[in-house]
């Protein structure tokens, strides 16, 4: 048997494994409570960490479509100048 895991289990030969089981609730899906815009800086100020990082997925609960679009707002709204590369301090 190779170590380069195949299907399924994972253990101690490496292999991959999936993030979610396949019996658990499926995510619930959270819909942007305003419009995802690069002018609307307090709102997508939001999912930017102290730091000046977009916050993950995982962490606004968005679909994959609504984070691509959260994210190039906010790198819109950094180009011109409404919002800091970097954090505050």
């Amino acid at each position: 048997m190779s170590n380069f895991g195949g299907g399924g289990g994972g253990g101690e030969r490496g292999g991959k494994r999936g993030k979610f089981s396949r019996f658990a609730a499926p995510r619930k899906l959270v819909e942007p409570e305003e419009a995802l815009d690069y002018k609307n800086v307090a709102y997508l100020s939001k999912f930017v960490t102290p730091n000046g990082k977009i916050q993950s997925r995982k962490r606004t609960g968005f679909s994959g479509q609504n984070q691509r679009i959260l994210a190039e707002a906010i790198k819109r709204a950094r180009i011109i100048g409404l919002m800091p590369f970097v954090g505050r301090g």
